[in-house]
């Protein structure tokens, strides 16, 4: 999991460092480069947002399932073990 995130935050900063290098370099007044500097910064953060909103309802998900899956397997050993109590 950490290599995947390491992964992840990786091209993030790549991809963000190259629009920052791209609106630098292109020819545009002072105002409307720091604008679209602004306005991609915001675009980026609401995706951050919304992927760690998502990652967090991912996650809840899988942890309900565990549990979920957990419980019905306590249940099915406990139900082996009275089983083989009553027999003996």
């Amino acid at each position: 999991m950490k290599n995947s995130t390491n992964i992840f935050l990786g091209i993030l900063g790549a991809a963000t460092a190259g629009v920052i290098i791209g609106m630098l370099i292109a020819p545009e007044k002072g105002e409307t480069l720091r604008n679209n500097i602004k306005g991609s910064a915001s675009d980026l953060a609401k995706r951050i947002t919304d992927l760690i909103a998502s990652g967090k309802d991912h996650y809840d998900e899988v942890k309900s399932t565990a549990i979920d899956e957990a419980n019905e397997f306590r249940n099915e050993a406990n139900n082996v073990y009275k089983k083989t109590k009553a027999s003996i």
